[in-house]
């Protein structure tokens, strides 16, 4: 055996001499997932408190499987430069069917991922996910038993996913309209003589250019409501709005709906998120 140990010791050292492959490169990571309101589909009536507990479990569970550096709430300002490596999830409750003797009771969910920066849709889902007993009877079990479940199967679709790879949306989807009216010109002070012409303003400031504006996605449930700003109509949803750094009131209408009325404030270079769910008013 005495003469065979020195093979051994050289082929150890062969072995350790070879590098190790290189490790398989990754996409970038998501920076930031904003979690926004769900909404009921058409005939669908799952309360209020059972939208804020699944969107509360969802967003517990994306921070366990660690698919973002953070997880934030609709309307949560998120810095520009981050916009374009993050992603805002919406989604609709589409059926439910209570558990029966032998099966489970079901929740059909349509989840869209979209990028934060300019909304070009990333990936659609519709899960089905499932739970033990009467979802009306055990509310928060059963926001608990579907959201968790939902954050999974959103966890394993966002690791294969290259935000830089998504196509821009659509040019309609981010008008590009001022949505503030321009300051009024100064009066220019009476000139010393008839005449000399008065001298254009020095100290006017430059328009701001889209880096020191924020921006701010705005959608809603249904969709096509006409947007106001601050008095001005500037499109429908959804859309992409820059906006200049300060307090605004943005307004969402639609023919039997009624208003949807929020004051914000907005810094430059931010990216903010709302989505508007429409309350049907009587006939």
């Amino acid at each position: 055996m005495k003469y065979f140990t020195p093979f051994f010791i050289l082929l150890i050292a062969s072995f350790a001499a070879v590098p190790l492959p290189a490790a398989t490169s990754q996409h970038p990571p998501i920076d930031t997932i904003v979690v926004n309101r769900f909404t009921n589909a058409n005939g669908m009536s799952q309360s209020q408190n059972f939208i804020q507990y699944f969107a509360d479990d969802l967003s517990e569970e994306l921070v366990k499987d660690k698919a973002a550096l953070q997880v934030v709430d609709q309307g949560t300002s998120v810095p520009d430069t981050a916009a374009a490596h993050s992603v805002v999830i919406e989604g609709k409750f589409l059926s439910h069917e209570d558990a029966g003797l032998i099966k489970p009771g079901k929740l059909v969910v349509e989840i869209n991922i979209y990028r934060l920066s300019d909304h070009a849709l990333v990936k659609t889902l519709t899960p089905a996910t499932h739970f033990p007993f009467r979802g009306d009877q055990k509310e928060r079990a059963y926001a608990y038993y579907t959201g968790f479940a939902a954050a999974d199967m959103i966890s394993e679709a966002l690791r294969t996913v290259d935000l830089s790879s998504i196509s821009p949306a659509a040019p309609g989807s981010s008008p590009a309209a001022p949505v503030t009216a321009p300051a009024p010109s100064p009066v220019a002070a009476p000139a010393p003589s008839p005449v000399a012409a008065p001298a254009p303003s020095s100290n006017a400031a430059p328009p701001a250019d889209d880096e020191a504006k924020a921006s701010v996605q705005l959608s809603s449930d249904p969709s096509g409501a006409d947007i106001t700003i601050d008095g001005t109509y500037v499109g429908n949803t959804p859309s992409l709005i820059k906006l200049s750094p300060g307090s605004h009131t943005i307004t969402m209408t639609m023919r039997g709906y009624a208003p949807w009325v929020r004051s914000i404030e907005t810094a430059a270079g931010e990216s903010r998120n709302f989505a508007a769910t429409l309350e049907k008013t009587s006939p």
